[in-house]
């Protein structure tokens, strides 16, 4: 009887966490929102030579591509707990790098002219390891580079200047 209950208890607490973002149509327009408009100045902002049309289609592809990979992975918040299920084989994916990999390759994918993304990580070789994206340019420093943190909301982008984040000290990968 202990271990049905139990069972049903960890059920109800998978599901109750579960994250599910509705309509992410990678295919379809966007409608504009202001997650996007502030990341696409943010982006717009770090040098004159960044093309705002592409800023704007990435904040978009950055944003929404980052809720696909939550649903694709299946994500239980808090992302740390996403882990712990992964580590006892009940996930399959979902850890930083994961998001970041993939992030990543889509964002390269749309072959963007006007800045670049790299991968960072914080707190290498230790237990908490954290990997992410960075948009940047040559004219930036990594610094005032933009981290673009899929993982560490379960989906819901994090970004921010790299010298600007305070829970994660970033060096380039």
């Amino acid at each position: 009887m202990k271990e049905v209950c139990l069972s049903i208890f960890i059920i109800l607490i998978f599901n109750a966490c579960a994250v599910n973002y509705q309509n992410i149509n990678l295919d379809k327009k966007i409608v504009i929102n202001k997650e996007i408009i502030n990341l696409s100045k943010q982006i717009a902002n770090l040098s004159v030579e960044i093309d705002k049309k592409e800023a704007k289609d990435a904040s978009s592809n950055a944003i929404r591509y980052s809720k696909y990979l939550a649903n694709k992975y299946k994500i239980i918040k808090p992302a740390l707990f996403h882990n712990i299920l992964i580590n006892l084989k009940i996930k399959e994916e979902g850890y930083c790098y994961h998001y970041a990999n993939d992030l990543m390759h889509y964002l390269q994918e749309k072959d963007f002219k006007s800045f670049y993304f790299i991968r960072a990580v914080a707190n290498r070789g230790e237990y908490f390891e954290h990997s992410s994206v960075v948009l940047t340019r040559d004219d930036i420093s990594f610094e005032n580079s933009i981290i673009l943190d899929a993982w560490r909301n379960s989906g819901e982008l994090f970004f921010t200047k790299v010298k600007n984040d305070k829970k994660y000290k970033w060096e380039i990968k």
